[in-house]
């Protein structure tokens, strides 16, 4: 039987996210938690959505290129007692591992994350996902790989999620992907074939949402991939009047 006070309580903390009251949202949700354990210990499975919450609350207050203590903590506990008490499988616990892995990510620990984005893909097979859930959280990892400049595993990852959200409608992901597969390709050194992915992303964006500032970045790294294509062409072009 759900508790109604923790209900209630759950659900005043919820509505202070939602109105953007993330320091009401952080107090509510800590005094919560210091109650729970209170009455319940510090493994009740009760703690799980207010420190899930509470990471969400202290995370929201400072850029979102730092990992505070208090929201990494509140992530790492939460999944452990959700791995505890509904097992690794679950669904709150691929969810609170994605949102760990996308936050140690953007606060500069890729290697970390790229290791709990896997599990969160590898979840996610267990469970039979496929479909559009499965590829953005491969598109996810991909972004995560390259950041750890694992070149050919990113390739591979976004080839895999390209080929699962071909055709289901979401332009937008498939423009995503297309954009990440064509700075992986600049990395690799492969400007030819970036040249083609980029082209592709940037007329398709372009034409969804005109001339702006993403649109100058897109062509900012399709012209990157251009000299390196053309640099290229001119390097085995001296090599083979050299022949």
């Amino acid at each position: 039987m759900i508790d109604p006070h923790l209900a209630e309580a759950v659900g005043r903390a919820r509505e202070f996210l939602r109105r953007g009251a993330y320091a009401d949202a952080e107090e509510l949700l800590s005094g919560l938690i210091h109650d729970i354990e209170s009455r319940s210990g510090d493994r009740a499975p009760e703690l799980i959505v207010p420190l899930h919450l509470y990471a969400r609350a202290v995370g929201q207050q400072h850029p979102w290129t730092t990992l505070p203590h208090r929201e990494r903590a509140a992530l790492e506990r939460a999944l452990r007692l959700t791995v505890e008490h509904h097992g690794e499988e679950s669904r709150r616990a691929v969810q609170i591992k994605e949102m760990l892995a996308l936050r140690l990510s953007s606060s500069g620990e890729v290697e970390l994350a790229c290791t709990h984005m896997m599990d969160v893909v590898r979840l996610m097979e267990l469970a039979h996902v496929d479909g559009v859930l499965l590829a953005h959280a491969l598109g996810g990892l991909a972004d995560m790989l390259l950041d750890a400049g694992r070149l050919e595993e990113t390739l591979a990852t976004y080839e895999r999620a390209s080929g699962i959200m071909s055709g289901r409608g979401d332009e937008l992901a498939e423009f995503t992907l297309l954009f990440g597969k064509g700075r992986c390709l600049i990395e690799m050194g492969r400007h030819p074939d970036a040249v083609k992915v980029l082209e592709r992303a940037y007329t398709w964006f372009l034409g969804r949402f005109g001339d702006n500032r993403r649109a100058k970045e897109l062509l900012a790294w399709l012209d990157r991939a251009r000299l390196g294509a053309a640099e290229a062409h001119e390097t085995e072009t001296c090599l083979d009047r050299r022949d």
